[in-house]
């Protein structure tokens, strides 16, 4: 068994923290930019899979999102009230249906994405030099690459 000194373990999780940390305030920060377009989290969310990958089912995008049928379908429901989403009968499967994004939906995710993005960018900015940018930048990309996409366990 390997042993981790103290003061390894220290910084690990000094570490763990402030990811942690970043992490909530970076949802935080999101949430915000999507409240000021009238969007939830959850609905930001179908706009962004549906503005990068197109008219999908409506179970793919539930799915995607980890949540039940009834919740993907409320969260849709108030989407197309809105304009911003179509429902789609699929042509072979008369039980499936497919959702794609409006014009209107696909302006919306881009008015959410661009305030979230400038304001990350003005943060880091403030924070770091353009040369630790790009070290941190390096530092995520090969942290990230090592997470598995789904839990382990």
């Amino acid at each position: 068994m390997i042993q981790v000194s103290a003061e390894k373990k220290r910084s690990h999780d000094d570490i763990v923290v402030a990811l942690t940390r970043s992490h909530l305030l970076i949802l935080k920060m999101l949430r915000r930019c999507a409240a000021d377009a009238g969007l939830t989290l959850q609905q930001f969310a179908v706009l962004r899979y549906l503005s990068q990958k197109g008219q999908l089912p409506m179970g793919a995008l539930g799915i995607e999102l980890g949540v039940t049928p009834p919740v993907i379908t409320g969260i849709v429901d108030r989407l197309e009230t809105r304009k911003m989403v179509e429902r789609t009968d699929a042509s072979a499967d008369r039980r499936r249906t497919d959702i794609l994004p409006t014009e209107l939906g696909k302006t919306a995710y881009r008015t959410v994405r661009e305030s979230y993005r400038s304001s990350l960018r003005r943060f880091l900015d403030r924070s770091l030099s353009s040369l630790e940018q790009e070290r941190f930048a390096e530092f995520l990309t090969k942290f990230a690459a090592e997470i598995p996409e789904q839990p382990i366990g």
